[in-house]
């Protein structure tokens, strides 16, 4: 899995701990990681990163007193910096770092995650970060190939077709294969893929037209549906298209 982790704290110490930590997880856990420190709620609120970060670990008790928040209307509290980043459409995960108690019940106003008392130690932080994948693990499909594991999110799936021992993944850009069954994915996939074919199943969200028993999706690809799921078919787009109207 690919994780980019931003960290607001304003104590180096603290920030290295929780670096050391997060980084000897994933090496052990095989996911790739990407950590950039934030000082002051400033930098954070004025960087490009947090528009593709995943998680964000904020300290409440920051202490930069040289930073000119008048701009964002927050100040030194990290509880303020997230809640002025979730005005700006934050939408990742956020974990709280804190050595008061009195603190935790704060974190819901910004829909914290977590909370996490310091100094924080290694078990804390692995548990912490294998409840966040727990979390995630339903958003994507993990592909096991050549000793090592692809992660494709679920919504960006447009078909998969069976083609001799393999399954075909197609999405607007890529396609992948894996030595599997049809059958195992449909025992994971979320809602939105319906099976057109006993060799083929579809993205819903990514059927542009249906003429006759051929389905036209957004990458092209064009599929004809078998007989018997034909109604099927039909039922489940004629639903998104009425709750579309509602």
């Amino acid at each position: 899995m690919n994780i980019n982790i931003a960290i607001l704290e304003d104590n180096s110490a603290h920030f290295n701990r929780l670096y050391k930590f997060i980084k000897s997880w994933a090496l052990k856990q095989g996911h790739t990681i990407c950590i950039k420190w934030f000082h002051t709620g400033n930098d954070i609120i004025r960087s490009d990163f947090i528009t593709k970060c995943n998680l964000l670990f904020s300290d409440i008790e920051l202490h930069d007193t040289s930073a000119d928040f008048s701009t964002y209307d927050v100040n030194s509290n990290g509880i303020n910096v997230c809640s002025q980043l979730r005005k700006n459409g934050f939408h990742g995960d956020i974990i709280f770092l804190t050595a008061f108690r009195e603190y935790v019940f704060d974190g819901y106003q910004v829909q914290a995650i977590n909370y996490l008392l310091k100094p924080v130690s290694v078990e804390t932080i692995e548990n912490c970060m294998n409840k966040y994948l727990d979390m995630h693990n339903s958003d994507f499909y993990y592909l096991h190939k050549n000793n090592s594991i692809i992660q494709i999110p679920y919504n960006e799936i447009v078909s998969i077709n069976k083609i001799s021992h393999d399954c075909c993944i197609s999405t607007m850009e890529t396609i992948y294969t894996e030595r599997t069954s049809l059958k195992n994915f449909e025992n994971h996939l979320p809602e939105q893929f319906i099976r057109c074919h006993k060799s083929c199943i579809v993205n819903l969200n990514f059927i542009l037209s249906l003429s006759g028993s051929t389905i036209k999706l957004a990458n092209n690809q064009k599929q004809v549906v078998g007989r018997i799921y034909l109604d099927n078919i039909k039922k489940s787009l004629l639903k998104i298209a009425t709750d579309n109207h509602i």
